[in-house]
């Protein structure tokens, strides 16, 4: 009995289809799942911000302080921390953690104080950046110092505990925050990181399709594309060092 099949041909041509096919699904099917990991940062960052909020209205609307120690590696045993000040409000340490960065440069929760809710837990504390000079206020920085509300950075995705422009960059460049813009710390690149700009290359580096999940002092949340996350000074619309404020 003559049996039909399939020609050599034939399977490659098939073969060839499903790859082209593949080619084509699977990076929008990754995109899709990141827009899922960014609503979900979105709503991590809209907590916090409403943590922040509430901090305030209890502490003579100030913002919490946080000294620089304790936001690198090893934080100092004893100092204050914003994500301990406002963790009673929040009270859930899943929302520290952008769901697309979770190797970012984290506050490890194991060298943390007693009483801190990380401290001696065995994952991390927290991998979204502040905006340095608003939390070194020694007290607390008072909410009338800020006259742009809604245009000053907060909090955001970040690759480092700082969201700021690196200081050995000149200006204009140094007004590009690329510890926002280049958040994935996995993806880091010298060339790219410290050259004081976006740049097309670096776009693969960020977070979530191009972009970060940015917080502001009002409270409100947005997704901003790489390439606009800059201070006033730099060209941008966004208010970070406080000579902008």
């Amino acid at each position: 009995m003559k049996r039909n099949g399939f020609t050599l041909i034939e399977l490659l041509v098939v073969i060839a289809i499903i790859a082209i096919l593949a080619a084509i699904l699977f990076p929008v099917f990754a995109r899709a799942r990141e827009n899922a990991r960014k609503s979900t940062c979105q709503n991590n960052v809209k907590q916090l911000m409403n943590g922040f909020q509430m901090y305030k209205q209890d502490y003579d609307e100030r913002w919490p302080f946080t000294t620089h120690a304790e936001a690198v590696a090893t934080p100092t045993p004893g100092a204050s921390f914003w994500p301990n000040g406002i963790f009673p409000y929040v009270k859930n340490k899943q929302v520290f953690v952008c769901p697309s960065n979770g190797d970012g440069c984290m506050m490890p929760g194991v060298v943390q104080t007693p009483g801190s809710p990380w401290y001696n837990a065995s994952t991390p504390g927290t991998n979204y950046g502040i905006n340095e000079l608003l939390f070194n206020w020694s007290g607390g920085c008072p909410d009338a110092q800020l006259q742009h509300p809604a245009e000053t950075l907060v909090i955001a995705d970040s690759r480092c505990n700082w969201i700021g422009g690196y200081w050995s960059v000149p200006w204009p460049g140094r007004a590009f925050l690329t510890r926002v813009a280049m958040a994935d710390r996995g993806g880091s690149d010298a060339s790219i990181c410290c050259n004081g700009g976006w740049t097309e290359a670096a776009n693969r580096w960020t977070v979530h399709n191009g972009g970060a999940v940015l917080g502001f002092a009002d409270g409100h949340v947005k997704f901003m594309p790489a390439q606009a996350i800059k201070t006033v000074t730099g060209g941008g619309t966004l208010r970070y060092y406080d000579t902008e404020w």
